[in-house]
């Protein structure tokens, strides 16, 4: 099959954008031609407030929608059990006018915004980072909300249980745009995880998990010269890694042992702030630049010219580091890094050698600093739930976001029909460890719902995540129920996390993901790119010698000033001390 040229592709996304914006607008219907009469609408739609709108609406309602998000099943947000349920509950029909998840989605969306006389009236999800819906807002082409998130029942309710969620939705211009998602993971926050073997610990430790750098020092090397698996091959690997994947480097780990740092080399999950932290006095400092930082790469180089660090953690991939954790001819590493854990048993939820491993918590280092590094949860996540400047019933399409960010149609969205997909308990085990609220299971392929209710014609019936306005807060996620705790992954995670965040360095020390503005923005872009990736190159070039920590940290610190640190963090702290005077 001939691919077709790339001006012929963007030639048919011209024609399918300007037929699509054709229709592009909130309408009635359920009279002649669809349209109500002005007077009937005005009585049908006129709400002054979201607490006013009481669904379903009296009259059918059409909202033309934008959503940038990945499908599945091979169908399409139309075609989805979750928006005909949607209108069932609201009498609010959406019209999918923009359903994209291709490598186009981006231009379409660009061109989609090139009109603004003809918008559609709802931004599902866009993918928009804060400061392009800033600049879309202040161009007028998407509305405030927070007006009409004052008397909002979901919206409040999220973020009372929340910290920080409404913050975070706060544009620097102080307007919020977006109604925001809620998908709490409280083991996310803490997803730089270490994890020990615990039969060698029982072999050279008497069971004694260390709990300094000291103490991990003498049990790397105690396995190190020791031949822990008994084979008389030296091929024991005290400590290992890789780059590359969730969280599977060891490096921030091992320096939150000398001072707090959120800079990971591995993390398939973006870092707000990547080195940056908050001090005591509320100033932003990069971490990376402070003497604290140079003791933990100076005891991270002592482990790898020792040979208790692994010397292909910074070169081997995945399945490099898989095979190196293979347990099959017997075990051969006593640490690694990672956010998951590496055994297919543990998946599975089978019995395996994943259980001889126990969570490994942070250590303290020389100077009494003991602290997990924690992430920023973001409750703006795919630039969810905004509304045009073409919408003529803005108020009820907060009504609409405020209602999908019910439990149940929160369910809804996530699991499909309630019965099939998902139901409400008061029985079992909840992920929180308490009784369970509700739980939900996969629907087979193959399933009948005919006898159910449900006529087998979706080829989807759930909302993929990154467009769902959901209300996962900490209570709401902890209510799941876990069939069976022992082998249940989300389970285990959740017990890593609570073990973890007795060493949290507590939110006032994180840096927020802030909007930055015109060249400001651009100039942390290119910092965040230029400044962190010679940060993380050196890094790794200190650990392995190829730089001198002592020879080469002035030339490390004039390389960084030489690129505008000084500048970047100035920008940063700006911008924070206006967040923190707003209130925020």
């Amino acid at each position: 099959m001939k691919r077709k040229s790339k001006a012929m592709s963007m030639l048919s996304v011209l024609t399918l954008t300007a037929g699509m914006l054709a229709g592009c607008s909130s309408k009635a219907s359920g009279t002649e031609n669809g349209q109500l009469d002005p007077q009937a609408a005005e009585e049908a739609f006129n709400f002054e407030s979201v607490s006013d709108v009481t669904f379903p609406l009296k009259e059918k309602l059409t909202f033309t929608v934008f959503v940038k998000a990945s499908s599945t099943g091979g169908g399409t947000y139309q075609d989805n059990y979750v928006t005909d349920w949607i209108e069932e509950q609201t009498n609010i029909h959406l019209e999918y006018v923009y359903d994209v998840d291709d490598d186009e989605a981006k231009t379409k969306l660009n061109l989609v915004m090139t009109n603004p006389d003809n918008l559609p009236d709802l931004f599902l999800a866009t993918g928009w980072s804060k400061a392009e819906l800033q600049s879309y807002g202040e161009q007028g082409m998407i509305i405030p909300i927070e007006d009409m998130l004052d008397d909002a029942d979901n919206w409040n309710r999220l973020n009372d249980v929340t910290p920080g969620r409404r913050e975070d939705l706060v544009m620097s211009d102080g307007h919020i745009y977006t109604f925001g998602v809620t998908a709490s993971c409280f083991h996310c926050m803490y997803q730089n995880r270490m994890y020990i073997y615990k039969p060698w610990v029982e072999k050279y430790c008497d069971g004694k998990i260390p709990t300094t750098t000291d103490e991990l020092y003498d049990f790397l090397t105690k396995v190190k010269n020791g031949d822990p698996n008994e084979n008389g091959i030296a091929d024991e690997i005290p400590m290992t890694g890789f780059i590359g994947g969730w969280s599977s480097d060891p490096t921030v780990w091992m320096i939150n042992s000398f001072t707090q740092c959120n800079n990971p080399l591995s993390n398939t999950n973006p870092t707000v702030a990547g080195g940056l932290v908050v001090s005591d006095e509320g100033k932003i400092e990069y971490a990376v630049m402070k003497d604290e930082y140079r003791d933990a790469i100076r005891y991270m180089h002592k482990l790898y010219a020792e040979g208790l660090l692994d010397n292909q953690t910074f070169t081997q991939d995945n399945t490099q580091f898989s095979a190196a954790m293979d347990p099959t001819d017997g075990n051969k590493v006593a640490v690694y890094a990672n956010g998951g854990v590496e055994n297919s048993e543990f998946w599975e939820g089978k019995d395996g050698a994943w259980q001889d491993w126990e969570i490994f918590e942070p250590v303290e280092g020389p100077g009494g600093v003991r602290l997990a590094a924690r992430s920023i949860q973001s409750h703006f996540g795919s630039c969810i739930g905004a509304v045009s400047s073409n919408c003529k019933y803005p108020v009820i399409a907060v009504a609409l976001y405020n209602f999908l960010a019910s439990h149940e149609a929160s369910n809804v969205q996530f699991y499909g029909p309630q019965g099939v997909g998902w139901d409400w308990v008061d029985e079992g085990t909840s992920l929180g460890g308490g009784t369970a609220t509700f739980d939900h299971w996969k629907i087979p392929d193959d399933y009948d719902w005919v006898g159910n209710g449900f006529a087998r014609q979706y080829p989807n019936w759930t909302y993929t995540s990154d467009a769902i306005i959901s209300d996962r807060d900490l209570e709401t996620r902890n209510g799941e129920r876990i069939e069976d705790p022992s082998h249940n992954g989300e389970y285990f995670f959740q017990s890593c996390a609570e073990r973890y965040a007795q060493y949290d360095p507590g939110i006032d020390h994180l840096v927020p993901d802030l909007v930055f503005e015109g060249e400001d923005a651009q100039t942390i872009s290119e910092g965040t790119v230029t400044i962190g990736g010679y940060v993380n190159q050196a890094l790794v070039q200190f650990i392995t010698g190829d730089l001198d920590i002592e020879k080469d940290w002035d030339s490390y610190i004039s390389k960084l000033e030489n690129m505008g640190v000084e500048n970047y963090i100035a920008i940063w702290q700006r911008y924070y001390d206006a967040y923190v005077a707003a209130g925020k």
